[in-house]
């Protein structure tokens, strides 16, 4: 096999319509384009985006993807796309953008095929030859997690005085629609799961069930913490009897003990929750996500957010996604994730009210194919 290399550049028509001068394209051209104030970032991840954003994805199409490239992809040719992105790459869903503006935009999730992310190259080779871990016969190979329960306003606070000020967490009731989905997905065709949901969804109980299993499930409230080295971004679940005296069993699972978590025999990772791709960048080390921290405790792939997700459409989402999977597993076929989740995207692309990209393109899947 041979490599093409190609040197990126913004031409002046593009230049004009995201609003950046023309020449070589840089790391810091990129930041003002994709999440400056105005930038595409902040308007993809809006249910109403501003009507020059499918003329800024485009733009983005012919920028980042040679045209030799882009051709290629339309056509057929390839049956995967793996992205390695560097610097604010890191937060843009590929699958976004426009190949075409002709009779309304036309995204690469209507015409390309599967995308897979990969903090670096060494990682998703690691990854992908990790031997598989034999999971114990008695032991569900399924793990979900939903509504947690956060108690009454005060206990909350409390909780959240552990971790960062943040203000009160609100009920999430469609995770524990979604949960349940996944739940019931995987058991009706003979995958048995176990699911911790309101009171049951403690930091402790999950920690105590995680490992061992072949594919997590969490859909709850995500935290990011932009200022330390997201430090203090979590996953929050139900606080504990006594969330102010045990900080493993207050609520919020941090990025740190998410990498004592053992999760070797973990094929998937689904973080249903906001911002779960999402946090600070570190120079030469990527960024700083809870996504990383299930790759680094073992997980080989993870599904996660870029975003703060709608919890409706990503219910839906996830519950076509886990469908595929459920079936394959029944099946002892070797499921292909990428495909499964491009299916389950264009589902909810599909649906009327969910037709912009807020809705389905903030979930990605980071890890081997």
């Amino acid at each position: 096999d041979s490599a093409d290399l190609y040197s990126l550049a913004i031409a002046e028509d593009d230049a004009t319509v995201l609003g950046c001068e023309a020449g070589p394209l840089t790391s810091g051209l990129l930041q003002q384009v994709l999440l400056g104030d105005e930038g595409v970032m902040a308007q993809l991840s809006q249910a109403q985006p501003a009507e020059s954003l499918a003329a800024k994805l485009a733009a983005l199409w012919h920028v980042l993807m040679p045209e030799k490239s882009r051709g290629e992809l339309t056509a057929g040719k390839w049956s995967r796309l793996i992205v390695v992105p560097n610097g604010p790459l890191a937060f843009l869903p590929f699958e976004a953008l426009v190949t075409t503006l002709a009779g309304g935009p036309k995204y690469f999730l209507d015409a390309c095929p599967p995308v897979y992310y990969a903090p670096s190259v060494t990682v998703l080779d690691s990854l992908r030859i990790r031997p598989p871990v034999a999971l114990a016969a008695d032991r569900e190979p399924v793990l979900t997690v939903g509504d947690p329960s956060y108690g009454d306003a005060e206990q909350g606070a409390a909780a959240a005085r552990n971790v960062i000020a943040r203000g009160l967490l609100t009920r999430l009731p469609n995770s524990g629609v979604e949960s349940r989905w996944v739940s019931e997905l995987f058991d009706r065709d003979g995958v048995p799961s176990v699911r911790l949901a309101e009171a049951d969804a403690t930091e402790a109980n999950f920690t105590d069930a995680a490992p061992a299993r072949k594919l997590i499930h969490l859909a709850c409230h995500g935290l990011t913490d932009q200022a330390h080295g997201n430090l203090f971004g979590a996953l929050a679940l139900t606080p504990g009897g006594n969330p102010d005296e045990d900080p493993r069993d207050d609520g919020f699972l941090t990025l740190a003990e998410i990498y004592d978590l053992d999760l070797r025999g973990c094929e998937l990772a689904i973080l249903s929750a906001c911002e779960t791709n999402y946090g600070p960048e570190q120079q030469g080390e990527g960024i700083w996500s809870l996504s990383r921290g299930f790759l680094v405790a073992g997980t080989r792939r993870v599904v996660a957010s870029n975003w703060v997700v709608d919890d409706e459409a990503t219910a839906h989402l996830v519950s076509y996604f886990c469908g595929g999977i459920a079936k394959a597993e029944a099946a002892g076929e070797k499921y292909r994730y990428g495909p499964a989740l491009l299916a389950a995207k264009r589902q909810i692309r599909q649906q009327a009210k969910w037709q912009a990209p807020y809705y389905w393109a903030s979930m990605v899947l980071i890890g081997p194919p």
